[in-house]
Formats: structure tokens, C-alpha cells, sequence
């Protein structure tokens, strides 16, 4: 299960005007359920469209993340949750994100590095993902 896939929905990055976080909520259901329908290339582009309008937003770097994921292409997506684990602060499900697939590509050393990370910024309200991050790096 990817970190995206298991995510409950988060509210869009503040400091932007309602009618922007409307049009980001907008692009972002499109770029769903063009992932949901497969149409990965399609989703990969609105993906990318909402990481110009609204970057510190982490769904569309999740997003990206997966559709690069399900066609294989799991350094660019180990990349893309890097990334967005910088530019997204905090985000405890980039950095689970990025640890899934560092565990992926056999890197095991920084990917219990990673899960640390998820384990240091989650928040007090967050505490699952918190425990998901330090049950995933206990598990191999």
C-alpha cells in the first residue's frame, strides 16, 4: 500500500486565497480519478500542474510520486517524495513515502533514516502516522 494510497485527505497548504485552494482542490479530484482510471500520463501532468500552483501542498507530490511508481520509474519517484519531503515541510507521509521506496530499491540504511524523519515531524495529532512509520522501519 503506498503512503498515498492509505492517506486520509489533508487540508490544502494555507496562505493561499480561497478561490485558489478551490481551483487546487479542483485539479487535484481530476488528477484522482485520472489516477484511479489508469490514465497515469494524464494524472502525471495535473500532478504536475498543481506542484507549480500550490508546492507545499503534499498530495500532488504523493500523486506524481505514485504515477511514476506504477510505471516503474521508482528513482524518479524516490526523487519526487525527496523533494516534496523538503518543500512540503513537515510531512510525515513524504518521508514514509520516501523510506517505501529507498526500502524498494535496497537502500535499507537511509530508508530507516527516512522513517526516523517521518517519526520526528509527525505531530501530536498525527501519532498514526508516527506509529505506521516506526512499525514500517521495525518490519522490514
Amino acid at each position: 500500500m503506498q503512503a498515498h494510497e492509505s492517506a486520509t485527505p489533508t487540508a490544502p497548504a494555507p496562505g493561499y486565497p480561497r478561490a485558489h485552494q478551490r481551483g487546487v482542490e479542483a485539479l487535484y479530484a481530476v488528477g484522482h480519478r485520472l489516477l484511479e482510471s489508469e490514465r497515469i500520463s494524464d494524472a502525471a501532468n495535473v500532478f504536475r500542474l498543481l506542484l507549480r500552483e500550490a508546492p507545499t501542498d503534499e498530495r500532488s507530490w504523493l500523486a506524481l510520486g505514485l504515477c511514476h511508481e506504477r510505471i516503474d520509474q521508482l528513482r524518479i519517484a524516490l526523487e519526487l517524495y525527496s523533494a516534496g519531503s523538503i518543500v512540503a515541510e513537515p510531512s510525515p507521509l513524504l518521508h514514509i513515502a520516501r523510506a517505501r521506496m529507498l526500502r524498494n530499491l535496497e537502500e535499507e540504511r537511509a530508508a530507516r533514516l527516512a522513517y526516523d524523519a517521518a517519526i520526528d515531524c509527525a505531530s501530536l495529532e498525527q501519532d498514526d502516522l508516527s506509529a505506521l512509520a516506526a512499525h514500517e522501519r521495525d518490519n522490514p
